[in-house]
């Protein structure tokens, strides 16, 4: 099992947390506890965690306890522990046996709830099959293609889902309110202005919006492409798609802690702006790493740059409007593209 130590995301952080006005003030502070990281290929999680849990892979499994909140985006994930605090999940297959004391968020294309899991909080569930089978001590939320409802399936609150089709056992214990709908699969006829005339507004600007992103991603082929592809040679896949995690949850609470401590809200602005920038460039990032990624595995006959950036944005802008599949790639990119940022920025200072 490879860890990978956070001490990278924290360098350039150091200096102002070890300065003696920092250090005075915080005296009399305990210092803030760091979530246990892990990422690569397989990961098993057998022994239990004190803190919170990060983890990224292609196949995850977790059987032991962790005693706060745990983070997990991966291809197959098997939660089949306990964790003491809220579970955020992401993951292509998302089974979950265990307990979750707190709330469940979860998204991915195959999600079951299994028969012997407890959730003890809400749950919040996206993707193309959802099934709930377990207990659930309060109110379930679903969005997806399929939802199925066990025949032991009990749940404490009401079930909103919004759906294509729902099998719902008569022997399910829901105490609160059943709120289905059903996506309509007929086109309305009605108003045919209205059916001809959206449709092109939605286009001119996704069309904008792709052509915003095509002119910027020239431009950094120009200035950083041979760079970035050689950060993905160094690093796996799931390696960078860890780091954009971390990234994405803990650039936030360092910018509020720096903010607590008065002194630090210059430096907390700074490292907001260069968060959210980096947030807008992760799609473009990606498309230029994954073009050459297409061009080595000979998917694409071309080693013009540009013209595999240009390919790869347009592969990943059609997979990300595809129904469900969409909102699992457009996450999959945010993270990937935060990874190889910041790996990139890492490598730089480090040669200096």
């Amino acid at each position: 099992m490879k860890k990978i130590s956070l001490t990278g995301l924290l360098l350039f952080l150091l200096t102002f947390f070890l300065s003696p006005a920092v250090l005075a003030q915080n005296k009399a502070k305990s210092l803030v506890k760091l979530p246990v990281f892990m990422a690569g290929d397989n990961q098993i999680i057998d022994k239990d965690i004190e803190g919170d849990l990060m983890v990224a892979g292609s196949q995850i499994k977790i059987t032991s306890d962790i005693s706060e909140d745990a983070y997990v985006a991966g291809g197959q994930i098997d939660i089949n522990g306990t964790v003491n605090g809220n579970l955020i999940v992401a993951g292509g297959s998302v089974t979950i046996s265990g307990k979750v004391l707190k709330n469940v968020i979860v998204a991915g294309g195959q999600i079951k709830i299994q028969d012997s899991a407890q959730i003890g909080g809400y749950v919040l569930a996206g993707g193309a099959q959802v099934d709930l089978l377990g207990n659930f001590s309060g109110p379930v939320k679903v969005g997806a293609g399929s939802l199925v409802v066990g025949e032991n399936a009990v749940i404490n609150g009401d079930l909103e889902a919004d759906v294509s089709k729902s099998d719902i056992s008569s022997t399910s214990k829901i105490s609160g309110e059943k709120k289905i709908q059903i996506h309509e699969t007929k086109t309305p006829e009605k108003s045919e202005k209205v059916v001809t005339q959206l449709p092109r507004v939605t286009y001119i600007k996704d069309i904008f919006s792709f052509l915003s992103k095509l002119i910027i991603l020239l431009v950094f082929v120009s200035l950083f492409g041979r760079k970035l592809k050689s950060i993905k040679s160094k690093n796996s896949f799931w390696s960078l798609l860890g780091w954009g995690f971390v990234i994405l949850v803990m650039t936030p609470v360092l910018t509020l802690t720096l903010m607590v401590t008065v002194i630090g809200i210059p430096l907390s602005f700074i490292i907001s702006g260069l968060y959210f920038i980096s947030l807008s460039l992760s799609k473009i990032v990606t498309a230029i790493v994954a073009g050459d990624y297409m061009s080595q595995k000979g998917y694409l006959k071309t080693n013009n740059y540009y013209l595999q950036g240009f390919v790869a944005l347009v592969f990943i802008t059609v997979l990300s409007l595809i129904p469900f599949i969409g909102a699992f790639v457009k996450f999959t990119v945010l993270l990937f593209g935060l990874g190889v940022i910041f790996q990139s920025l890492r490598s730089y200072f480090s040669a200096k």
